[in-house]
């Protein structure tokens, strides 16, 4: 009975040791980051198709007999320099004949081509411009030639439009990622085993053979 209880307490003190050692070796289990799922992104849908337009003939336009405007041209009290364009525009501002001057004098015919379809020349009033700027003076369409002399302002000069500020984009900095917790090995859902209460049950083991081994070595 003796020997047993020394073999017992021998062997309860090695299973401690040992349980001990594995727990403190390879008991501690890191907590996994589980990487979420990506959500499917949902396709978009086609794009409709277009309904579709019925195609309509263009109607053809009548006979025009264009009329030749021709004279002077002065600009802020002055003859207008060779190579300014005057332009000859209708009602609804669409231009129908472009010119330069030539000491300081122009000619065009308006419309300067004849329109077969769509637009089609209105005709009546006709406005003039100088290099953009308005004329004082208008001439009617009505066919032939016409002296019109025209008189314009000063050309306005387009002020350069200021670049806008950009912002910097501020950096932002990327927030520090704690690291996973590890676990002494419990069974708290870590996955680590309980190799303590198995050192416990060994260490208790150790000291009731021990106590059995003291009492008999006083019989």
């Amino acid at each position: 009975m003796r020997r047993l209880a020394i073999a017992v307490s021998i062997i309860g003190a090695v299973a401690f040791a040992a349980l001990l050692a594995w727990g403190l070796t390879f008991g501690s289990a890191v907590v996994q980051a589980q990487t979420p799922t990506p959500t499917p992104t949902e396709e978009a849908d086609e794009t409709p198709a277009a309904d579709e337009t019925p195609t309509v003939a263009p109607e053809f336009c009548g006979p025009v007999f264009p009329t030749t405007f021709a004279g002077t041209v002065t600009i802020d009290g002055v003859p207008a320099a060779d190579g300014t364009t005057i332009t000859a525009l209708d009602s609804d501002g669409v231009s129908w004949a472009t010119a330069s001057t030539s000491g300081g004098s122009y000619s065009m015919d308006v419309p300067a081509t004849m329109p077969v379809t769509e637009p089609c020349f209105p005709g009546g009033t006709i406005s003039f411009t100088c290099d953009g700027a308005s004329a004082t003076e208008t001439g009617s369409a009505t066919g032939g030639l016409k002296d019109l002399n025209l008189t314009c302002g000063p050309i306005a000069t387009a002020e350069p439009t200021p670049e806008p500020t950009v912002e910097p984009t501020p950096t932002v900095e990327p927030t520090p990622t704690a690291a996973p917790p590890t676990g002494m090995g419990g069974m708290s859902g870590d996955g680590g085993f309980m190799w303590w209460p198995l050192a416990l049950a060994a260490a208790a083991i150790t000291s009731v053979a021990g106590l059995f081994t003291a009492r008999w070595a006083r019989r």
